[in-house]
């Protein structure tokens, strides 16, 4: 499940660049296994049946991932297939629901040839009709407002769907979409039944979903627990993706929703369950003595960091956004905060993002460098060694969301804080609620801080483009003239080469800048019990479970 996100919520186009994806290679250590993503490789022949139980912190709000973007899809993963898959070890773009492809010249429009023989958990057929329904009913949904950014970004510039023969559809859009086959991989563009697109969002949102994935819903008790079950005719995974053809090795899953982490920890050791999500990193040692094994993969996103208000007389100050970028120093905070699976940002995304590039040396801790800065801008410490300028002392707010790990930690920004104490700049952390945070943002300009703490989920570089542009929610309007046409740059190139380059442009100018200052680079950790093999987090970083099964 993905926390607080700075994505814009205004049209842009998606885009892409075709950088394979980087896996982390966790660490090891004695007492417990900890893997890159899988586990169990070694176990031997795979059973059949058995329903495995995994403890999650929360249940999801919606189940419907279209309306969500993509956000906690941690149930409806298991559901739903999507017209393309991406390889988990290449990131390579492969067939799913679609066994090919065409794309013209201006990629505006994209002909998918459908897999033969597959259904939906009612019965009726996958066919062309049922997909240019579900991009036409999701492109009305974005018109009213009633999806996620990630979504609208994807289809904001779709223009219809013509159903070329039964298993035929082409897919048109208004403006050049490079990152439209890896957005069909995403699970907010799954594709659903008739049934369900005949429902309403309040009814999906409640688990009111059909669709072709291996396994469907049993039960669902709500803010309680979650209970799938297997298809026993589903025969067309994703070549590449899964290890076995067929249907799941499980019988079921049972998705429990448990707050307290000290009870997902213990029930995990006792037997209760089988695998345990969203792991505090201090328990790691426990788990990992007691025989558990651990599993970690990088999540493709937005790294966690800070964004500066444009609004605000700090925030809206190069010479301190860059001092404050050149001051924190992101390997103490990793070392000092993590265990080793974890590793420091290189760049605004992280390394499991397709179109991530290393830009680990230009986020290089340099406190003199920072200073420098500050001096040439005119920031003098004072008596107290806090610099300050025309009478302003550089005391910058900078707010966190209370219990969202995947924004920024009141650790980490404490650390950071005596960081930047160093150069002459004395932090003041805020905490804010989820409620608190949301009616603050509601008008930036009058806001009281300086830079907010966020992050944001993405396979592909593409988001960046809406992110950094002023039609951004984030933004409000606020003129920023040359990064936003550095944005534009990225939204408006229509080459797969001139992607690539303008989105390392975008990367490099936002650090250059200080307009996002990284802080980590986000990691999924999940405890899972020996007895569990063949489990994997795909190239989201979230849960597979087709090639998963019990063992003893």
């Amino acid at each position: 499940m993905f926390g607080y996100s700075l994505f814009s919520t205004s049209p842009v186009r998606a885009a892409a660049a075709g950088a394979a994806l980087a896996l982390l290679a966790a660490g090891c250590s004695s007492g417990g296994a900890a893997t890159a993503g899988a586990s169990g490789a070694d176990s031997g022949a795979p059973v059949q049946g058995g329903k495995l139980t995994i403890a999650v912190s929360s249940f999801q709000p919606c189940l419907d991932v279209s309306l969500t973007g993509g956000r906690n899809s941690t149930v409806t993963h298991q559901i739903l297939d999507t017209l393309t898959d991406q390889d988990p070890k290449t990131g390579e773009i492969i067939p799913r629901l679609a066994t090919k492809w065409e794309v013209n010249d201006d990629y505006t429009v994209f002909t998918f040839h459908l897999r033969e023989g597959v259904t939906f958990s009612d019965g009726t057929p996958l066919d062309a009709k049922v997909v240019a329904d579900n991009f036409s009913t999701l492109a009305a949904l974005v018109g009213e407002g009633k999806t996620d950014t990630l979504t609208l970004n994807a289809l904001n510039s779709f223009s219809g769907a013509e159903v070329v023969d039964p298993l035929t559809v082409r897919l048109n859009f208004k403006l050049p979409e490079l990152g439209f086959l890896r957005n069909a991989s995403d699970p907010y563009l799954a594709i659903l039944s008739a049934s369900t697109l005949a429902t309403t969002t309040e009814e999906r949102c409640a688990g009111k979903l059909v669709g072709t994935g291996p396994f469907v819903f049993d039960q669902i008790v709500k803010d309680k627990s979650i209970t799938l079950k297997r298809r026993a005719d589903y025969t067309w995974g994703a070549e590449g993706v899964v290890a076995h053809q067929g249907p799941s090795y499980l019988e079921g899953i049972v998705f429990e929703a448990v707050p307290e982490s000290g009870v997902r920890v213990g029930g995990l050791v006792s037997g209760q369950f089988d695998i345990s999500d969203d792991i505090p990193i201090t328990d790691l040692p426990q788990l990992r003595s007691a025989g558990q094994t651990i599993v970690s993969r990088v999540v493709p996103n937005l790294v966690p960091g800070m964004r500066p208000n444009p609004y605000s007389p700090l925030g809206s100050d190069d010479a301190v956004r860059r001092a404050i970028l050149k001051g924190t120093d992101r390997k103490e905070i990793t070392e000092t905060l993590y265990p080793e699976i974890y590793k420091a940002p290189t760049s605004i995304v992280s390394s499991g993002t397709a179109g991530w590039k290393d830009f680990g040396a230009d986020l290089a801790y340099d406190p003199e460098g920072a200073k420098k800065i500050l001096d040439e801008a005119g920031w003098k410490p004072g008596a107290d060694g806090v610099r300050e300028k025309d009478g302003v002392r550089l005391e910058p707010k900078i707010t966190y969301i209370i219990g969202n790990f995947f924004g920024a930690t009141q650790q980490e920004l404490e650390l950071a804080q005596q960081q930047l104490a160093r150069i002459g700049v004395k932090v003041e952390i805020k905490a804010n609620t989820p409620a608190d945070n949301a009616a603050m943002l509601k008008d930036i300009s009058k806001a009281d801080y300086d830079f907010l703490t966020g992050s944001g989920a993405s396979k592909d570089i593409d988001f960046l483009a809406g992110l950094f542009k002023k039609s951004n929610s984030a933004l409000l309007n606020a003129e920023q003239p040359e990064l936003e046409a550095v944005a534009d740059a990225l939204n408006e190139a229509a080459t797969p080469e001139a992607r690539t380059k303008a989105a390392d442009d975008l990367q490099k100018y936002v650090i250059d800048h200080g307009h996002w200052i990284p802080l980590r680079e986000q990691t999924k950790v999940v405890a899972v019990s020996p007895r569990v093999k063949g489990y994997v987090l795909d190239t989201y970083a979230a849960h597979f479970f087709h090639d998963t099964w019990l063992a003893g």
